[in-house]
Protein backbone atom coordinates (compact mmCIF):
# COMPACT_ATOMS: atom_id res chain seq x y z
CA UNK A 1 0.00 0.00 0.00
CA UNK A 2 1.58 3.24 -1.14
CA UNK A 3 0.72 6.20 1.05
CA UNK A 4 1.99 9.72 1.42
CA UNK A 5 4.05 9.75 4.60
CA UNK A 6 6.58 12.57 4.33
CA UNK A 7 4.60 15.52 3.04
CA UNK A 8 2.25 16.11 5.94
CA UNK A 9 2.65 17.82 9.31
CA UNK A 10 5.44 20.08 8.15
CA UNK A 11 4.57 23.37 9.79
CA UNK A 12 4.28 22.51 13.49
CA UNK A 13 5.89 20.22 16.02
CA UNK A 14 3.43 17.45 16.76
CA UNK A 15 4.73 17.17 20.33
CA UNK A 16 3.01 20.51 21.01
CA UNK A 17 -0.34 19.62 19.53
CA UNK A 18 -3.54 18.12 20.86
CA UNK A 19 -3.85 14.37 20.23
CA UNK A 20 -7.08 12.60 19.44
CA UNK A 21 -8.36 10.97 22.62
CA UNK A 22 -9.24 7.33 23.17
CA UNK A 23 -9.32 4.72 25.91
CA UNK A 24 -7.83 1.24 25.71
CA UNK A 25 -10.50 -1.37 26.36
CA UNK A 26 -8.34 -4.49 25.94
CA UNK A 27 -4.84 -5.53 24.92
CA UNK A 28 -4.11 -8.64 22.83
CA UNK A 29 -0.37 -9.16 22.28
CA UNK A 30 0.78 -5.87 20.70
CA UNK A 31 -2.76 -4.92 19.69
CA UNK A 32 -4.93 -2.43 21.55
CA UNK A 33 -8.70 -2.40 21.28
CA UNK A 34 -9.48 1.31 21.52
CA UNK A 35 -12.61 3.36 21.86
CA UNK A 36 -12.25 6.81 20.32
CA UNK A 37 -14.27 9.75 21.55
CA UNK A 38 -16.64 11.58 19.20
CA UNK A 39 -14.68 13.77 16.83
CA UNK A 40 -14.98 16.20 13.95
CA UNK A 41 -12.87 15.53 10.87
CA UNK A 42 -12.01 17.69 7.89
CA UNK A 43 -11.82 15.06 5.16
CA UNK A 44 -10.72 15.04 1.55
CA UNK A 45 -10.62 12.16 -0.94
CA UNK A 46 -8.92 12.31 -4.34
CA UNK A 47 -7.19 10.05 -6.83
CA UNK A 48 -3.97 12.00 -6.28
CA UNK A 49 -2.50 11.45 -2.83
CA UNK A 50 0.06 14.23 -3.25
CA UNK A 51 -2.62 16.93 -3.18
CA UNK A 52 -4.35 15.80 0.02
CA UNK A 53 -2.23 17.63 2.57
CA UNK A 54 -2.13 20.85 0.58
CA UNK A 55 -5.94 20.92 0.36
CA UNK A 56 -6.51 20.30 4.09
CA UNK A 57 -3.63 22.53 5.22
CA UNK A 58 -5.16 25.37 3.23
CA UNK A 59 -8.37 24.97 5.19
CA UNK A 60 -6.77 25.12 8.65
CA UNK A 61 -4.46 27.98 7.56
CA UNK A 62 -7.54 30.10 6.89
CA UNK A 63 -8.68 29.30 3.35
CA UNK A 64 -12.30 29.13 4.47
CA UNK A 65 -15.34 31.41 4.53
CA UNK A 66 -14.35 33.36 7.65
CA UNK A 67 -10.55 33.10 7.29
CA UNK A 68 -10.53 31.07 10.51
CA UNK A 69 -7.16 29.63 11.53
CA UNK A 70 -7.35 26.23 13.22
CA UNK A 71 -4.59 24.54 15.21
CA UNK A 72 -3.02 21.36 13.86
CA UNK A 73 -3.75 18.20 15.84
CA UNK A 74 -2.43 14.65 15.77
CA UNK A 75 -2.69 12.16 14.29
CA UNK A 76 -3.37 12.65 10.60
CA UNK A 77 -5.50 9.79 9.23
CA UNK A 78 -4.81 8.28 5.81
CA UNK A 79 -6.56 5.50 3.98
CA UNK A 80 -6.37 3.97 0.51
CA UNK A 81 -9.32 2.29 -1.15
CA UNK A 82 -9.75 0.60 -4.52
CA UNK A 83 -13.03 0.74 -6.40
CA UNK A 84 -13.13 -1.13 -9.72
CA UNK A 85 -9.32 -1.04 -9.91
CA UNK A 86 -9.20 2.73 -9.36
CA UNK A 87 -7.42 3.91 -6.23
CA UNK A 88 -8.76 6.66 -4.04
CA UNK A 89 -6.83 8.28 -1.21
CA UNK A 90 -8.45 9.84 1.84
CA UNK A 91 -6.85 12.10 4.42
CA UNK A 92 -8.50 13.38 7.58
CA UNK A 93 -7.46 16.16 9.93
CA UNK A 94 -8.86 15.90 13.45
CA UNK A 95 -10.41 19.19 14.52
CA UNK A 96 -9.43 20.45 18.00
CA UNK A 97 -11.84 19.16 20.65
CA UNK A 98 -12.93 22.66 21.70
CA UNK A 99 -14.87 23.12 18.46
CA UNK A 100 -18.42 22.14 17.55
CA UNK A 101 -19.60 21.93 13.95
CA UNK A 102 -21.13 25.39 14.36
CA UNK A 103 -17.77 26.84 15.46
CA UNK A 104 -15.92 25.73 12.34
CA UNK A 105 -15.87 27.86 9.22
CA UNK A 106 -17.14 26.35 5.98
CA UNK A 107 -14.33 25.30 3.63
CA UNK A 108 -13.90 27.28 0.41
CA UNK A 109 -12.80 24.07 -1.32
CA UNK A 110 -15.84 21.89 -2.08
CA UNK A 111 -13.66 18.76 -1.94
CA UNK A 112 -13.35 19.16 1.85
CA UNK A 113 -16.11 17.48 3.85
CA UNK A 114 -16.66 18.34 7.50
CA UNK A 115 -18.00 15.31 9.37
CA UNK A 116 -18.88 14.59 12.96
CA UNK A 117 -18.28 10.97 13.97
CA UNK A 118 -19.66 9.30 17.10
CA UNK A 119 -17.66 6.98 19.36
CA UNK A 120 -16.06 4.13 17.46
CA UNK A 121 -13.97 1.10 18.33
CA UNK A 122 -10.76 0.23 16.53
CA UNK A 123 -8.03 -2.34 16.80
CA UNK A 124 -4.63 -0.65 16.68
CA UNK A 125 -1.00 -1.59 16.49
CA UNK A 126 1.80 0.93 17.02
CA UNK A 127 5.26 0.96 15.49
CA UNK A 128 8.18 3.38 15.50
CA UNK A 129 10.51 5.02 13.03
CA UNK A 130 9.77 6.45 9.62
CA UNK A 131 6.87 4.71 7.98
CA UNK A 132 7.08 2.96 4.62
CA UNK A 133 5.03 0.49 2.63
CA UNK A 134 6.90 -2.53 4.03
CA UNK A 135 6.34 -1.54 7.66
CA UNK A 136 2.72 -0.65 6.99
CA UNK A 137 2.06 -3.99 5.28
CA UNK A 138 3.88 -5.99 7.96
CA UNK A 139 1.92 -4.37 10.79
CA UNK A 140 -1.39 -4.58 8.94
CA UNK A 141 -0.83 -8.30 8.44
CA UNK A 142 0.09 -8.79 12.10
CA UNK A 143 -3.02 -6.89 13.17
CA UNK A 144 -5.24 -9.04 10.95
CA UNK A 145 -3.69 -12.21 12.41
CA UNK A 146 -4.37 -11.19 16.01
CA UNK A 147 -7.94 -10.18 15.22
CA UNK A 148 -8.64 -13.36 13.27
CA UNK A 149 -7.16 -15.55 16.02
CA UNK A 150 -9.42 -13.84 18.55
CA UNK A 151 -12.54 -14.03 16.34
CA UNK A 152 -12.93 -10.26 16.22
CA UNK A 153 -14.81 -8.93 13.20
CA UNK A 154 -13.34 -5.87 11.53
CA UNK A 155 -13.54 -3.81 8.37
CA UNK A 156 -10.56 -4.93 6.32
CA UNK A 157 -9.47 -1.51 5.11
CA UNK A 158 -6.46 -0.39 7.14
CA UNK A 159 -6.10 3.19 8.31
CA UNK A 160 -2.69 4.78 8.80
CA UNK A 161 -2.23 7.31 11.60
CA UNK A 162 0.83 9.54 11.47
CA UNK A 163 1.77 11.58 14.52
CA UNK A 164 5.03 13.31 13.64
CA UNK A 165 6.42 15.99 11.38
CA UNK A 166 8.79 14.73 8.67
CA UNK A 167 11.79 16.39 10.30
CA UNK A 168 11.38 14.55 13.62
CA UNK A 169 14.11 11.91 13.87
CA UNK A 170 13.68 10.18 17.25
CA UNK A 171 10.60 8.80 18.95
CA UNK A 172 8.41 8.64 15.87
CA UNK A 173 4.99 7.03 16.28
CA UNK A 174 2.80 5.31 13.69
CA UNK A 175 -0.45 3.38 14.08
CA UNK A 176 -2.38 1.00 11.87
CA UNK A 177 -6.08 0.73 12.69
CA UNK A 178 -8.95 -1.47 11.65
CA UNK A 179 -12.45 -0.40 12.56
CA UNK A 180 -14.10 -3.11 14.64
CA UNK A 181 -17.52 -4.15 13.46
CA UNK A 182 -20.33 -3.86 15.99
CA UNK A 183 -20.72 -7.62 16.33
CA UNK A 184 -17.40 -8.24 18.03
CA UNK A 185 -17.17 -11.57 19.79
CA UNK A 186 -15.81 -10.43 23.14
CA UNK A 187 -16.85 -7.79 25.62
CA UNK A 188 -15.81 -4.66 23.73
CA UNK A 189 -16.66 -2.45 26.68
CA UNK A 190 -17.75 -2.74 30.26
CA UNK A 191 -21.38 -3.16 29.28
CA UNK A 192 -20.59 -5.88 26.74
CA UNK A 193 -21.64 -3.93 23.62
Amino acid sequence: MRLLFFLFLGYNSMSQTEEQSYIVLKTLEDVQIREYDPVIYATVSTDNERSLFRILAGYIFGVNESNQKIAMTAPVHMQETSIEKEKKYTMKFVMPSKYTMNDLSKPNDSRIVMEKVDKKKYAAITYSGYNNSTKFSFNSTKLRRVLDENNISYKDNPIYLGYDAPYKIWGRKNDVLFEIELKCSFHCSNNGT
